[in-house]
Parts: C-alpha cells; structure tokens; sequence
C-alpha cells in the first residue's frame, strides 16, 4: 500500500502499516459535503485529509497537523501554484 518510491527525484521510503493505525491508512469513505469533486479539505481536530469524490465519497488519509489549539486552523483556501516537486 506503501511501498517504496524509487522513481521520483527524492526517494521516499516504504511504511510499515502494522505499526500505524489502521484508520489513518489510505481507505475510500462516505463523505457528504457541499464541496466538488478534487477539493481536498483537511480535518485538522480528527488529522485527516478528503479528497473529494463524486457520488457522496471521498478518499481520505490520516495526517499530521501539529498542535491544532496552537494554531486555530479554520477557514478556506485556494492552492495558488503546484509543483511536481517544490524546490526542484
């Protein structure tokens, strides 16, 4: 599921699932939500992300957000540039 990446510019390595939490692994899930397919919203109290889906589904991954009181996430926010790989 997590298998080592050797293609890319930077090597990312593989992740031993048994030694995460189950619900925090890549899984398909009922999501509703007023946003369109390809949105990704982040669930900074719970530590997931959703990446929205058509028909009520999303997919979505256990994250980690820091100290979410210290912070105070909320709010929107529109990606204003993407790079294959920032820095590069």
């Amino acid at each position: 599921m997590y298998g080592e990446i050797t293609t890319e510019p930077y090597p990312v390595h593989a992740v031993d699932v048994e030694k995460v939490d189950p619900k925090f692994l890549r899984q398909e899930v009922s999501y509703a939500t007023e946003y369109a397919p390809g949105t990704v919203v982040v669930d900074p109290n719970e530590r997931f992300l959703y990446l929205v889906r058509e028909n009520g589904r999303a997919l979505r991954y256990g994250v980690g957000v820091g100290k979410v009181e210290a912070f105070n996430f909320q709010g929107e926010a529109t990606i204003a540039a993407k790079k294959e790989w920032p820095g590069l």
